[in-house]
């Protein structure tokens, strides 16, 4: 720059008329008075002449306070400037702290809630400390190692966006545990982080899959945040297995050349019993009431998950692996909670006991504005929680009609196998696979005719699934349809459970026969 240029100008957000200016030649100049009269700031210390002002940061807590990173590189002078002033730039100090030699910052900024906590965007990447500039610790994953030269940070939603020379934006969603994080990691201790309120809404799913299928390979999209409540935590303390106990100690003793013994049988076998740790997060509401188990990750560090916002899905454990899933098959989700008060704990699984971590967070599942103002929550949550119930127990009867079925497939392949059987077998066999049909088709529906693509008569399941999937997806209160169909389908589903059981008897009695008349052993059969 060949003529004296302002580069930065910061108006203090907590004193009226407190003005900051940088230029391009090293100045900087300070106006009490809302830019009537301005006073130029004592030069900064070791810092060459007609350095250029990169930035100029007027703090959000003290009105005497302001931040400074300077850049002499066009000097052939790659150091790091990087400086405070308490009395409005009569005296500095150096923050460059520990940051690694020859770093050129492009702009700092600080946080509005914990003023030690300090940001700034580098030649190469984001760094934040969280002691006002004695540390400084790089922003690793997912920030690449290119010029930031500018950074804001959202006051409401405590965001971090970071924009590059490369014109690319990078966005760090509520870095609000950085507040946090020094306090923490000196503690050692397992703890949750402060968790952001959430907003409660239904994301928008494109069709066909998710991702823009339609828009074609060329059009570029980035992910949104998870939706729900993001949780951040610290695990610093980890108990360690046996197995991973006594692998030290052999590493130790192989270092130093000496021999390994060997564990013996028994500690072997006691090793391969234990488990390893396990950290899991528990979502509560405002009356204590346990709403949703979550996995985390269980190695030392920070981390992230988050909830959906949804209870547990009401379908039966199916712990086997399809070959192929569709990319618009979703995993199994849980009916919306309502908004309110919510509360989330860690917790640590070690050997199979239980144990909290840390003090419990608060936060608040909060309704967008454009929600509609006369919905009853509690209404709400009360109908979803009464169709999940239904949920669970139409996936229960399915699962256990199911089963009955395979045990009947495998009785009947055992009938034949067994010489000397009366003829009643076969037909109380035949009997009870004509019952087990009957069951399917008031839980399901007629398959024949649907089959055929007729219409049926309205099964117990099918009221549930076509509430499950024309409410769940809203945030709207359920129609007088779909409250009449779930307390139509309440009604059938105790009955048919209540057929299910007595067939149940049934089938344990024949089971019970079969072993008397020495019939190979079949699925679900009691060991003789």
């Amino acid at each position: 720059s060949k003529y004296a240029t302002l580069t930065s100008i910061a108006e203090s957000p907590v004193k009226q008329g407190v003005l900051y200016t940088g230029s391009d030649d090293g100045l900087l100049h300070v106006s009490e008075d809302g830019g009537q009269t301005w006073r130029r700031a004592t030069g900064l210390p070791k810092v060459p002449e007609l350095s250029f002002i990169n930035d100029v940061e007027a703090s959000g807590h003290n009105p005497n306070t302001v931040f400074v990173a300077a850049d002499a590189h066009k000097l052939g002078d790659f150091s790091t400037y990087l400086f405070m002033s308490s009395d409005m730039g009569r005296t500095w100090q150096s923050i460059r702290g520990d940051l690694p030699a020859n770093t050129t910052v492009w702009v700092i900024k600080q946080d509005p809630v914990e003023a030690n906590l300090l940001f700034i965007g580098t030649e190469t990447g984001i760094y934040f400390s969280p002691n006002k500039g004695a540390n400084w610790i790089e922003l690793g994953p997912g920030v690449p190692t290119i010029p930031f030269q500018d950074i804001e940070l959202h006051p409401r939603d405590n965001d971090l966006v970071g924009a590059t020379f490369g014109r690319g934006i990078y966005v760090l969603d509520d870095y609000s545990a950085l507040r946090e994080v020094s306090k923490v990691a000196n503690a050692g201790s397992n703890a949750l982080f402060s968790v952001r309120d959430a907003w409660w809404y239904v994301p928008s799913v494109p069709s066909q899959a998710k991702g823009m299928p339609t828009a074609g390979s060329s059009s570029f999209r980035t992910p949104n945040p998870p939706h729900g409540a993001l949780l951040t935590y610290y695990i610093g303390d980890l108990p360690t297995t046996a197995r991973q106990e006594r692998e030290e100690k052999e590493k130790a003793l192989g270092a130093q050349g000496a021999d390994i013994p060997f564990p013996g049988w028994d500690a072997l076998k006691s090793e391969s019993l234990e488990a390893g740790p396990k950290v899991l997060l528990l979502i509560s509401d405002a009356r204590g009431q346990a709403v949703r188990w979550l996995s985390g990750n269980a190695s030392k560090g920070v981390h992230r998950t988050h909830w959906d916002l949804r209870m547990a899905a009401p379908d039966p454990i199916d712990l086997s692996q399809p070959s192929f899933i569709p990319p618009w098959v979703e995993d199994p989700q849980g009916p919306l909670v309502a908004p309110g008060t919510y509360r989330a704990q860690l917790y640590l699984v070690d050997n199979g006991r239980l144990r909290a971590q840390g003090a419990q967070q608060e936060f608040q599942v909060k309704p967008t504005p454009q929600a509609k103002a006369d919905i009853d929550y509690g209404q709400y949550a009360a109908f979803t929680q009464k169709t999940a119930d239904l949920a669970r127990k139409l996936g229960g009867a399915g699962t256990k009609l199911g089963e009955a079925n395979n045990t009947l497939r495998h009785i009947e392949a055992a009938l034949v196998q067994t010489p000397g059987l009366s003829p009643d077998f076969f037909e109380r066999h035949n009997a009870l696979k004509n019952e087990v049909a009957g069951l399917r088709e008031k839980l399901y529906g007629d398959p024949i005719r649907a089959g055929k693509n007729e219409s049926t008569a309205p099964s117990a399941g099918g009221r549930v699934w076509s509430v499950i999937s024309g409410h769940w997806g809203t945030t709207q209160m359920p129609t007088q349809t779909q409250q009449r169909s779930i307390e139509l389908a309440g009604q059938e589903l105790g009955n048919i459970i209540g057929e299910l059981q007595a067939f149940e008897t049934r089938l344990a009695s024949f089971e019970d026969a079969l072993v008397k008349a020495g019939a190979p052993y079949t699925p679900g059969r009691k060991v003789d």
